[in-house]
């Protein structure tokens, strides 16, 4: 399958080009060249992003019974779950910012990748059906309602707060009636954790989980809840996770506050790979499904968002 992709200048349909080398326009004659399996829709390359994220998640379950596919439930603090539950099997899917990749998405759907880096696209490149080079805050070189569904992991948060509207109402052009848009995103959470470590130093708080992650559009669960909303999609689901603890990942960046939280960070890294991550893994998972669900949504430390683009406006 090949997505088909219209001119962002215009709207009218791209054409391959005669050697291969891009799509061109016939109407307003821009050309935009393929390299790499990678179409590129923009001039040059985001100096943040380029070649930061090269990761591709490479699980894929032998088949899609609940025996062989239950470990998706603990990836990615059941995003790739949500995904599973909510876009139904062989459905046209957009993974925004998808750096390098997931393999069971490539394996279950038809999938369109999207991202401003080029070399994570093109590592990709082989796995998803068509990879574009493109920012999602302006138009999108897709016609309008080709989507099933539109997904990503740890992006919504690097959106300006100001440019989420029209990211959204752009993603809504493009998505089915009755697609769903799932979005695994940090927030601005009051978790126990954070709160003491803006206590400790608020500007260290901002150097490294705000601007050195890049997280320009940092908001609390509850005013993203209100972005999804106010662009009329309807949440069918809306869970905040690591209310209580966090993630291994996360023990690097508690280290630099020192003293004992530095000693706390080197035990974190002791549980960041192999079967000690699996079992803080699956701990955290289970938290999130048990107590995590009584606790206040303010406390998240990361969100699970389902919505739907309603059959009618």
């Amino acid at each position: 399958m090949s997505f088909e992709l219209i001119c962002p200048e215009d709207g009218h349909a791209l054409a391959e080009t005669v050697n291969g080398s891009g799509f061109s326009c016939a109407t307003c004659g821009t050309s935009f060249p393929e390299k790499s399996g990678v179409v590129k829709f923009l001039d040059s390359a985001d100096e943040f992003y380029e070649g930061r994220y090269l990761n591709t998640i490479a699980f894929v379950p032998s088949s899609e019974r609940l025996l062989r596919a239950w470990p998706l439930w603990l990836m990615s603090s059941g995003y790739l779950w949500a995904v599973r539950r909510y876009v139904p099997q062989g459905g046209q899917l957009m993974e925004m910012g998808c750096a390098s990749g997931i393999a069971y998405f490539a394996a279950r759907y038809q999938v369109l990748g999207l991202d401003l880096s080029f070399s994570s696209l093109a590592k990709v490149s082989s796995l998803y059906d068509r990879c574009i080079q493109a920012d999602v805050t302006q138009r999108l070189p897709l016609p309008d309602a080709c989507l099933d569904g539109i997904v990503s992991s740890y992006v919504w948060e690097h959106i300006p707060p100001d440019q989420k509207p029209g990211a959204l109402a752009e993603l809504l052009r493009v998505l089915k009636p009755g697609g769903r848009l799932i979005f695994l995103f940090d927030v601005e959470g009051k978790t126990p954790l954070y709160r003491m470590l803006k206590r400790r130093d608020r500007a260290l708080y901002k150097e490294v989980l705000i601007d050195r992650e890049g997280h320009l559009g940092w908001e609390t669960p509850e005013e993203n809840r209100a972005q999804f909303e106010a662009a009329g999609l309807r949440v069918l689901e809306y869970r905040g996770k690591d209310k209580l603890l966090v993630p291994p990942a996360m023990f690097d960046k508690i280290a630099e506050w020192g003293g004992g939280l530095r000693r706390l960070g080197a035990i974190g890294v002791w549980f960041s790979s192999g079967l000690r991550f699996q079992l803080a893994n699956g701990l955290l998972r289970l938290l999130d499904e048990t107590i995590g669900r009584i606790l206040p949504l303010s406390w998240s430390r990361i969100v699970v968002a389902v919505c739907e683009k309603p059959a009618r406006p």
